[in-house]
């Protein structure tokens, strides 16, 4: 009898992923937990918890903007170059004016609210991706675990700096997870992802996954729109969208060198292993192309299978992945990953589906199993010390270790799937 009363629950649970009502409940009360100890963290220590570096960078911006000085002649604090420096396009520096008359704990309390406003988005947009809401109505999914989902992914480290350094990441991923998910009949189609561009560069990579995909109309909307946003800051900045589309926007010492150890990304893991030079700068530039050609294979094929959750994921980790620098806080595409991952290994009950998840979570989490010794801290190694090296780039590597996996299936005729 107990037996088949585990089976009968492990079929509940399998049928229904996430919107199983045991499930729902437990992500629901663990995130109500992981929700209180953020806020009283918080309570305890704002500025410690929420230092808001890079929202102050965007304010200081804005006000820029308002005293008319240039945005991209100094460091926008001190005069060490590299440092605390706009590298956003001029458009980005118009919608961070509202920012500028924001002090003590009211600029705090809007970045605290936007944040989490913006992930609750960003977990809704997944919930949709998955086909548990229909037409922007819960439905069968309970409010309060996609709330659950949002205060345990406020402990995702790609979160979490974002929320405590105010960045812009989630918005991003909000306006970019949102075009992609629209149907393709909706003639506005793209026009998010023009405007996230407008605002961060990085979105152009998804302009390619429209074309990849035959959306022309779609890719052209979002280029129309990504140059209305040049034009505005034409407009409105004509000296500073001068400095930077003649070249600031390509400039390396404006954000850092790839060696940084907290580059992220392909190219920051490959100036750490084999230093930098011609040879170096040669070998990212032929990953980076093999990899965003796999990403953007990968990623058509899921959605012609109309797997549209799974190929936004796939392209947002692999721009983030072949991006010149990425930070730890700009891999956000954690986020709806680990919702994805979880509703199907739920479903499916298999090992393999369990381990994906556990491995994309601890990485989410890797700062806090650190914190604790549960992990090695990634400390920074010497170039040349591979094994740290590939330990310290978390991120990249499993991003190609995703890919690696979908495109073996696709190679050997199944269809890539998560």
């Amino acid at each position: 009898m107990a037996s088949a009363g585990a089976a009968g629950l492990l079929t509940r649970v399998s049928d229904r992923g996430l919107t199983s009502r045991g499930v729902s409940r437990v992500v629901a009360a663990a995130g109500a937990v992981a929700a209180l100890f953020f806020l009283r963290a918080v309570i305890l220590d704002p500025r410690g918890v929420l230092p808001l570096f890079d929202l102050t960078a965007y304010q200081i911006g804005g006000q820029r903007v308002l005293g008319g000085v240039s945005l991209y002649d100094s460091p926008l604090l001190g005069a060490t170059r590299g440092v605390f420096e706009f590298v956003y396009p001029p458009f980005a520096a118009l919608l961070f004016v509202p920012l500028a008359p924001l002090h003590g704990a009211v600029f705090v309390a809007v970045a605290v609210l936007v944040g989490v406003g913006l992930l609750v988005g960003v977990v809704w947009l997944s919930l949709i991706g998955l086909g548990l809401i229909e037409s922007g109505r819960p439905g069968r999914v309970p409010v309060s675990l996609g709330l659950g989902l949002t205060g345990l992914l406020l402990w995702c480290e790609p979160i979490l700096e974002t929320v405590a350094f105010g960045q812009i990441n989630l918005l991003v991923l909000v306006l970019v997870l949102a075009d992609a998910l629209r149907p393709d009949s909706a003639r506005s189609k793209g026009a998010l992802i023009g405007l996230a561009a407008g605002i961060k560069l990085t979105p152009l990579f998804f302009v390619l996954y429209l074309l990849v995909t035959r959306r022309f109309r779609a890719a052209a909307v979002a280029g129309a729109a990504f140059l209305a946003t040049v034009l505005v800051g034409a407009v409105v900045l004509p000296g500073d969208s001068r400095t930077f589309w003649a070249g600031a926007f390509v400039d390396p010492s404006r954000v850092g060198v790839p060696r940084h150890p907290g580059n992220q990304s392909l190219r920051g893991l490959i100036a750490r292993a084999w230093g930098n030079g011609t040879g170096e700068q040669l070998l990212w530039c032929a990953s980076a192309v093999m990899v965003a050609v796999v990403g953007l294979w990968l990623a058509a094929r899921l959605a012609t299978r109309g797997q549209e959750l799974p190929a936004a994921v796939v392209c947002g980790v692999t721009a983030t992945a072949v991006s010149p620098f990425s930070w730890a806080h700009h891999w956000v595409w954690f986020a709806p990953l680990l919702i994805l991952l979880l509703d199907r290994a739920l479903r499916r009950g298999t090992v393999a589906g369990w381990l994906a998840w556990g491995g994309v979570a601890v990485m989410g989490a890797h700062g806090y199993f650190t914190l604790f010794g549960l992990l090695p801290a990634p400390l920074d190694a010497p170039v040349g010390n591979l094994p740290t090296i590939v330990y310290q780039h978390g991120y990249v590597v499993l991003t190609a270790v995703l890919l690696a996996v979908l495109a073996r299936r696709a190679l050997s005729g199944v269809q890539p799937r998560f």
